[in-house]
């Protein structure tokens, strides 16, 4: 496999052998200075050697410092991502606690509209129940209205912040079959003569009070996922 050298040893190869010719003629020129005379002037020879071990000092040292460079080039763009980072953790989290307040405001007013009407429709379990059941079926379209509207909003805001939520079960409790079962009941709510037919009545108010509690519960979880923001 084809490895590309690292730029550093550019320098210190030829360097080093630089630094070992002169060296070697250096000792050369001085253990055997009467042999080297009959051949070659030793001024010569200590003059290239001289130079060669310049030349290799001049490898290391420039070496040396193109090893310094990328490593600080390295320490920069760590620093400059690591600012980055410190910069858009608080922006996002901002955005998550806007969008969880309005997220909780909304669900808050689906669940005092169901309670409103839970509390209408237990009315009718009592003995002897309520005359005027179109008093229920105008709050429930008057209901019906809002809640659908309140629901888009609800998903909308929701997909803004999906990446950023902790809980993975926040996204099951906004899912569009929750809203559809809440407009489900209120359809049947405009539907239902509780004179009668009794047990779609009970079966009605049993699902009103699940519903109140579902939506209680994922307040709760709004609430934990408000606090966990800012830990």
């Amino acid at each position: 496999m084809y490895m590309r050298a690292h730029p550093m040893l550019l320098w210190i190869v030829p360097a080093s052998i630089a630094m070992a010719v002169g060296t070697t003629a250096t000792i050369m020129a001085i253990l055997q200075y009467n042999l080297i005379l009959e051949i070659v002037d030793t001024t010569t020879i200590l003059l290239c050697s001289i130079g060669g071990i310049a030349i290799g000092t001049s490898g290391l040292i420039m070496g040396y410092y193109s090893q310094i460079k990328p490593s600080k080039r390295m320490e920069r763009i760590l620093t400059k991502v690591k600012i980055r980072d410190t910069e858009i953790k608080p922006r996002e989290d901002r955005k998550k606690s806007y969008y969880l307040h309005r997220i909780t405001s909304n669900t808050l007013r689906i669940t005092k509209n169901l309670v409103r009407l839970e509390n209408l429709i237990e009315k009718y379990g009592e003995d002897p129940p309520p005359k005027d059941w179109q008093i229920v079926r105008y709050s429930a379209d008057r209901s019906r209205k809002q809640i659908e509207e309140l629901g888009k909003k609800i998903i909308l805001d929701f997909t803004q912040i999906i990446d950023l939520v902790e809980n993975p079960r926040l996204a099951d409790k906004f899912g569009t079959n929750n809203i559809y079962y809440t407009l489900y009941l209120l359809d049947e709510t405009l539907r239902i003569d509780p004179e009668y037919n009794k047990e779609h009545l009970r079966e009605l108010r049993k699902g009103f009070r699940e519903q109140v509690a579902q939506l209680d519960e994922t307040l709760s979880s709004l609430d934990g996922e408000k606090e966990d923001t800012y830990r």
